[in-house]
Order: C-alpha cells, then sequence, then structure tokens
C-alpha cells in the first residue's frame, strides 16, 4: 500500500477523481435531460455546472494551488447536495429555487453602493417595465424582507438540514457527504474570505508542525490534494447512484462503482480518521 502523501497515492487518487469527472461529462452528453422524469429536467443546468466545476478543480491541481482548489472543491460539494436536496425537497423550496434566480437575475441590473458621499450605481433602463411583470414582481415580494432588504439566500435550511432530506434516499452514502462537509467546506470559507487562516492553512500552518522543508511541504500537498480526490470523487460516486435509481443509468453507474472498488486497495482509511465502505 503506497504510503498516504506519496506522489504514488496522490497520483492514484488524482486518475480516480478524474474518471469520476468525466462520467458526469458522459452523462450530461448522453442522456436526454429534457425529457427526464421528475425535477431532473429543471435541474440540467445545475448538472451540467458540475463537470465544468469538478474539471476546473482538477486543472488547478495541476498546478499545486491547493487553496484555490479548496474553493472550488467548496463550490462543487454544495452543488453535489444542492441536486440531492432539489430532487427531493418539498415543493414549496423547490419553487423557492427557481423564484430566487429570476429575482436575483433582475436585482444584478439594479446595484447601487454608497461610501462616503460617493454612490456607484448599475441600472437596468427597463427596469420599471420588467417590474410590472406579474411573476417577477411576486419573485421579488419573496425575497424581500419587512424591512425592505433584500433576502441573499433562496433557503433558509442549514446544509446539515438538506442532508438530513437527503439521507433516507443514499442511506450509509450520508457518511461521505457529511465528511466532505467537515473536510472542506469551512477550510475555504476561510480562503474564499481572505481570512489570515485562510491564506494560510495551504501551507500547514495551523495543523501542528509546519513543514520546513520542500519535501515535507510536497507531503503536506499530497495529503490534503488526497483528501480532497477522494470526497470529491466519491461524492459524485454517490451522486450517481441516486440518478441511477430515478433513471436508469447502468454503464455510468457500473464504471463508478469499479473506479471506487480499484481504490479500495490503496487507501489507508486509518489515516483519513475513518473506515468508510462503499
Amino acid at each position: 500500500m503506497a504510503e498516504f502523501g506519496s506522489d504514488e497515492l496522490t497520483g492514484t487518487l488524482f486518475d480516480f477523481y478524474i474518471k469520476q469527472v468525466n462520467l458526469l461529462e458522459e452523462l450530461y452528453k448522453n442522456l436526454d435531460f429534457y425529457n427526464a422524469p421528475g425535477r431532473m429536467s429543471g435541474l440540467y443546468l445545475l448538472f451540467f455546472s458540475l463537470h465544468s466545476t469538478g474539471l476546473s478543480i482538477a486543472h488547478l491541481a495541476k498546478g499545486k494551488f491547493l487553496n484555490e482548489s479548496f474553493m472550488l472543491a467548496r463550490s462543487l460539494l454544495e452543488k453535489i447536495i444542492n441536486y440531492l436536496y432539489l430532487l427531493y425537497c418539498d415543493e414549496e423550496e423547490y419553487l423557492n429555487y427557481l423564484a430566487y434566480s429570476k429575482q436575483k437575475q433582475f436585482r444584478m441590473f439594479n446595484r447601487s453602493i454608497n461610501v462616503g458621499e460617493l454612490k456607484a450605481e448599475i441600472k437596468r433602463l427597463d427596469s420599471t417595465e420588467l417590474q410590472e411583470n406579474a411573476e417577477l414582481q411576486e419573485a421579488l415580494n419573496k425575497f424581500t424582507s419587512k424591512s425592505g432588504k433584500e433576502i441573499s439566500r433562496w433557503s433558509s435550511r442549514s446544509l446539515s438540514d438538506r442532508l438530513s432530506v437527503i439521507e433516507p434516499k443514499v442511506g450509509k452514502d450520508i457518511g461521505i457527504l457529511m465528511l466532505s462537509v467537515l473536510g472542506i467546506h469551512e477550510n475555504a470559507s476561510e480562503a474564499l474570505h481572505g481570512t489570515l487562516y485562510g491564506v494560510a492553512f495551504n501551507i500547514g500552518l495551523w495543523f501542528g508542525k509546519t513543514p520546513s522543508t520542500p519535501d515535507e511541504l510536497s507531503k503536506y500537498w499530497n495529503e490534503q490534494f488526497s483528501m480532497l480526490f477522494l470526497m470529491l470523487g466519491t461524492c459524485i460516486h454517490t451522486l450517481l447512484k441516486v440518478i441511477h435509481n430515478e433513471i436508469p443509468i447502468d454503464n455510468i453507474k457500473a464504471q463508478s462503482s469499479e473506479n471506487v472498488g480499484h481504490i479500495r486497495q490503496w487507501i489507508p482509511w486509518e489515516k483519513l480518521g475513518q473506515k468508510h465502505k462503499q
């Protein structure tokens, strides 16, 4: 078994991750999502974006951009969770998701910011005409607070709440989604907001002994990338299994299972703080 943090194991997990991302591409190119059952047709653009985000992470990882890889890893993870959640949440929540985008598009062309006596503004010329659209006005009202401020989230439910809705559909696989939230989400948030922690965790500064040689830093990067590739690749596997329950994708699901099976022999699960089984 290759050592955790070695180039060999990191390369193997990178190959696994790329294979999983490629399955997303194969699926959206070959499955007629517009005529898919249930909500899958309405969520096509969300599914399509999974591949582009996943592939972007791979390009960043090749350049050893660990900090930026975490940022996009959070995006990919949230998209996967949202997709699964939106397949099974209540109708009101699903309609909120759609209405949020409608009113957000309008608001993006009607913004201003004040700094001291200066004001910067972006305003669409036909704003008044657009607001007369009853459907748009309803969406705007839904995402405007009683004080007149914009409600900036399409859902008030936390990631934990969404995972609770997903859990009956994915069973034991909920564990990998939960571990991925713990391993990715907060680090990515700190990186996105530019905190001191967020710009330095990628060099191991806050995790005990700081790498003091190029070899130690390389091993730390390998460990972090290995975790990302493993978590995101298995999250994609969970997603594909759920889609297979809704619409048969036998070949893609079988290939994903084969990919996961191949990496079992390579992974020192005790080093990852878990004994996960697919």
